[in-house]
């Protein structure tokens, strides 16, 4: 009989992106696991327990999920989080600079260039980044691939 579980969650960790902004990836652990709901609750719960055990509350800035084909890849789901004293509101949205999400992953495979692609196309799909800035990050994350 085959379980189908994602990954143990402790095993994956909170990264820091600066400014108080963390990300955390949750993975199916074979391509078997296609629930991404499972793994977006998973990746919530740890930015809520890493954000408790500091004193904070969070506050999601982005989410994005991967659903490649099945013999391609694993399901992800990408949290983008602050982490922020109680009671503190942030007056602006902040997300991520587009530069940061680019170099914090192109520098460690072929993987990660689909992966910011994907980050990039989530931020132009939620009207963060105009048509023009969106071709422009996609020629300088495509011109790192090379």
């Amino acid at each position: 009989m085959l379980t189908c579980v994602a990954k143990t969650p402790d095993l994956e960790p909170v990264v820091p992106l600066g400014d108080n902004t963390y990300s955390v990836v949750r993975e199916a652990s074979n391509t078997f696991m296609r629930d991404i709901e499972k793994l977006k609750a998973e990746a919530r719960d740890a930015a809520e327990k890493y954000c408790a055990a500091q004193g904070k509350q969070m506050k999601e800035v982005s989410l994005v999920t991967e659903k490649p084909w099945p013999t391609i890849g694993l399901f992800k789901a990408k949290l983008v989080f602050k982490a922020l004293n109680p009671g503190e509101t942030e007056s602006t949205p902040t997300v991520p600079t587009v530069a940061a999400v680019v170099s914090g992953n192109a520098a460690t495979g072929s993987d990660d260039f689909y992966s910011a692609l994907i980050k990039l196309d989530d931020l132009h799909k939620k009207g963060i980044l105009t048509d023009k800035e969106f071709e422009a990050q996609k020629k300088r994350i495509l011109k790192h691939a090379n």
